[in-house]
């Protein structure tokens, strides 16, 4: 089944399982002749079914995202030990997102409180492309540009201006051969676990991965363009306890001009789980060109490991070729170092900085 739905908001409902919605056009003729212009509406494509492919077309002016991947709102868990939802079997294929996120307010004093009316990303809109507890889904030779992000793989929602979100894990997906370049205010390709359910957040078992209840794990991020955005190229990234994402791949992207690092580590709290990660063979130029202040890295670097409590392990960086920045790789002492090997480092001022993770807050 095909569909050139022509303009305007398009939502694919949960008993559309298997349809393609297809860009119908001349052979040879450019995406720009097949436009959903989304201006005013939450989103350009809504896709709330399994095994289903959106294919060909250019998406813009959506307030939020240009294409979103989500199970049904209704079905999300309401209960910290209630079953996920997913959707799997997506294909998201050969489109131009550009353009979208357009209720971002530049002007907020505060980052997350600068698109309100998302329901779960209050800090990006939820980027170009947004793949949200969808798992064995593809990512697949899309350009995007000028968003405020560019492609977003994430579990759940940010707790601005609520609570956190819960939806369901997003696993097994690859994004691939993708071009995410000019996304002035986020990152090229993110990576973010934002359901506490990922991980046994306190008591004996902190820091234990629940996958059957949450997380961003075992996604492959493999030959994408990742250039000039304003955060990381590529981000894997917990910010709070229960928050999980490990296990992921990135595989021969081509990084550069990032406002921060070309890949960035991020753990900002106790009971999380970024273990497992793996950076390999990839193209790094100048990164960090504005300065990550989460990690306090604010000279140009082209990967960033930084955790601020918990110890890291198994994280490798193996045979990279890492150019023209300040620090070749930035990384806190608690970021095991064993992983690294083999990489080029071509004109960088240091090759491998380390430094202690800054210390714990004092108590009254």
């Amino acid at each position: 089944e095909s569909a050139n739905p022509g303009g305007g908001a398009n939502v694919i409902p949960p008993n559309l399982t298997g349809l393609t919605l297809a860009a119908t056009r001349g052979w040879g003729a450019p995406r720009g002749d097949t436009v959903i212009d989304a201006t005013g509406k939450p989103n350009g494509i809504l896709d709330q079914a399994n095994n289903t492919t959106i294919s060909g077309f250019t998406v813009e002016n959506a307030n939020l995202e240009g294409i979103l991947v989500e199970p049904p709102p209704s079905s999300w868990p309401a209960t910290p030990t209630a079953s996920p939802v997913n959707v799997t079997g997506v294909t998201v294929e050969r489109n131009a997102v550009t353009h979208n996120d357009r209720a971002y307010d530049t002007t907020a004093k505060n980052p997350f409180l600068a698109c309100l009316s998302s329901p779960t990303d209050s800090d990006d809109c939820g980027e170009g492309i947004h793949l949200l507890g969808t798992s064995y889904s593809r990512v697949v030779g899309n350009q995007v540009t000028n968003n405020v992000g560019g492609i977003l793989v994430s579990d759940g929602g940010l707790p601005a201006p609520t609570n956190p979100t819960s939806v369901g894990p997003a696993a097994h997906n690859v994004i691939a051969f993708n071009t995410s370049s000019d996304n002035a205010f986020d990152c090229g390709v993110t990576l973010p676990s934002h359901d506490p359910r990922a991980v046994v957040a306190s008591g004996p078992n902190a820091g234990k991965p629940q996958p059957q209840l949450a997380g961003v794990y075992d996604n492959l991020v493999l030959g994408n363009v990742s250039t000039d955005n304003g955060g990381a190229g590529l981000l894997d990234a917990t910010p709070y306890p229960g928050t999980g994402a490990y296990d992921n791949t990135f595989v021969r992207n081509f990084v550069t001009g990032n406002g921060e690092g070309g890949f960035q580590l991020h753990s900002h709290a106790p009971g999380q789980d970024v273990d497992g990660n793996r950076v390999i063979g990839n193209f790094f130029g100048t990164n960090n060109t504005a300065g990550d202040t989460d990690s306090g890295d604010l000279k140009t670097t082209a990967i960033i490991l930084f955790s601020a409590v918990i110890p890291v392990k198994g994280t490798d960086v193996v045979g990279n070729v890492i150019a023209n920045n300040a620090y070749g790789i930035w990384r806190t002492t608690n970021v095991a170092a064993d992983g690294i090997r083999g990489n080029l480092f071509l004109n960088n001022g240091t090759d491998v900085f380390s430094t202690p993770p800054p210390p714990p807050p004092s108590t009254p």
